[in-house]
């Protein structure tokens, strides 16, 4: 588990690019988070402080 270095709570992964099927289920399920951008650093998520991280 990869923890926000604000908060300390649970970190969302972000995937970039095309999801496949796997990949949809599990954002339907709020497990990740989809990027369609590819330039994108950030590879987590912290819905409580809104903010993207590189880890």
């Amino acid at each position: 588990m990869t923890t926000c270095p604000k908060c300390k709570r649970e970190l969302k992964k972000v995937v970039h690019g095309e999801p496949t099927d796997e990949l949809a289920i599990e954002s339907f399920d709020n497990e990740i988070i989809l990027e369609n951008c590819c330039e994108s650093n950030c590879n987590y998520y912290c819905e409580y402080c809104d903010e993207f991280f590189q880890l």
